[in-house]
């Protein structure tokens, strides 16, 4: 969800919008690096199987889930990789269409997750939104998930003329045991901005979330749609423990107090946890780059307020570079007790490039808290199969916390280090790590 994200930060998320143009020019020159044309579909698919391994999934279950991956991709999997994507996706800044995420709950081993735009090879809206149904529909059928909130939601979320930016995306929690886990991401402007709050209202009340939702409602209804709009509605599908109804709500140029506010309709959740994310990343400065987002879980648990609450704050927005990212979140993850290692295999089994060489690899870190449950870190990761984004050459001191020095023996960079398509010691090797904890 990174571009998407960028696309909320100038106005209200879900509406019609013009997508932020892919450059015409490559200016980290990633395509004369390629010894031949890479295919979107195996280089995903690459950079999941080594997550697999950083996340403890067995060979023959890393098989299946890139296997899965390609078929959700479709027509898409088979593109080459040398020129533009062949339409703009929200999934990240590079259009990418596919975003990694690693989840950190309390005493267990972290959660590989990935999420997908299957309508990504479409031309137009409606051809996405047929695209994206068609595959999920055939993901559902192969699995035996049943679609039917989603089917009873396709008229508000799935109309005949979708406004853009996004129809239907698709994300998988894959994990080491059991069976994965689906998501699916839906526009509450699918039918008009203007018409976001009518849409998700009803979808609450057909769900039977809306006095639970009414908390939300009031506070996202009190502020003008400049200070708070609703970014995505989610489902899980499928053999979920407890499956939830999800609401984001994104805040454009909100503070640190101000994120935490958001957090006060739902009992549990400590505004204060969220605040101090927050001053992680951009200090008690303005988030004016790109927006703070807020998530409300709902399930059946509760049917007065939301169950959760999540804060997800774009770090790519407020660093450098990627190594300065990699500090906010080792500093996060250690603030809750959660070991960093797997972090930075991640991190290498994605790309062999430097941290200081590009930023948005890390894309988000998120806190999310839900009732008695332990607060948990996830962190954001992007594909970057189309380009690498060059150090920000625009950010000043946000926070007192100073960075941590670069490597050592590394020099100041210049442009972004081209990507390879042979993946070096650091990519092949999740245990091969870039930094020190």
């Amino acid at each position: 969800m990174n571009a998407y994200t960028r696309h909320c930060a100038h106005g209200p998320g879900g509406g019609a919008a013009t997508p932020p143009p892919f450059p015409a020019s490559d200016p980290v020159g990633e395509a004369e690096s390629r010894r031949a044309p890479d295919r979107l579909g195996h280089f995903t698919a690459a950079q999941l199987g080594r997550l697999c391994e950083v996340a403890g999934i067995d060979a023959r279950q890393r098989t299946t889930h890139q296997r899965v991956l390609s078929e959700l991709l479709g027509p898409a999997a088979a593109l080459p990789l040398d020129g533009p994507p062949p339409s703009p996706c929200f999934v990240s800044d590079d259009h990418t269409p596919v975003e990694f995420s690693l989840s950190f709950p309390a005493g267990t081993a972290p959660v590989l997750r990935v999420l997908v735009d299957p309508g990504f090879a479409a031309r137009s809206l409606r051809n996405n939104a047929r695209t994206a149904w068609a595959a999920v529909g055939r993901l559902a059928a192969q699995w035996g998930i049943g679609l039917g909130e989603l089917t009873r939601l396709s008229d508000l979320f799935l109309p005949p003329e979708p406004h853009g930016p996004l129809t239907l995306w698709c994300a998988l929690e894959l994990r080491p045991t059991g069976p994965t886990g689906v998501k699916l991401y839906l526009n509450p402007g699918a039918r008009g901005v203007e018409r976001a709050m009518e849409t998700v209202a009803e979808a609450m009340t057909r769900l039977g979330h809306a006095r639970a939702f009414e908390p939300v409602r009031r506070y996202v209804a009190a502020r003008s749609p400049e200070r708070c709009a609703f970014m995505f509605f989610a489902l899980d599908v499928g053999p979920w423990t407890e499956p939830r109804v999800k609401v984001y709500v994104v805040h454009p140029g909100a503070t640190a107090a101000e994120a935490a506010d958001a957090a006060r309709p739902v009992p549990g959740a400590s505004p204060e946890r969220v605040a101090d994310l927050c001053r992680l990343v951009g200090g008690d400065a303005t988030f004016d780059r790109l927006p703070l987002v807020s998530c409300y879980s709902f399930t059946g648990a509760d049917t007065h307020h939301p169950t959760g609450h999540g804060i997800h704050v774009p770090v790519r927005a407020y660093v450098r570079d990627d190594r300065a990212a990699r500090d906010r979140a080792v500093r996060l993850l250690r603030q809750y007790g959660v070991p960093t290692a797997p972090l930075d295999h991640a991190l290498a089994a994605l790309t062999p490039r430097r941290l200081t060489a590009g930023v948005g690899l890390i894309s988000y870190l998120s806190l999310v808290q839900a009732g008695r449950q332990a607060p948990r870190i996830t962190t954001y990761f992007s594909s970057e199969a189309y380009r690498v984004l060059p150090p920000r050459g625009d950010t000043a001191p946000r926070s007192p916390a100073k960075d941590r020095p670069a490597e050592p023996g590394s020099t100041e960079p210049g442009p972004a280090t081209p990507r390879s398509t042979e993946p070096g010691p650091a990519a092949t090797s999740p245990t091969a790590s870039r930094t020190t904890d």
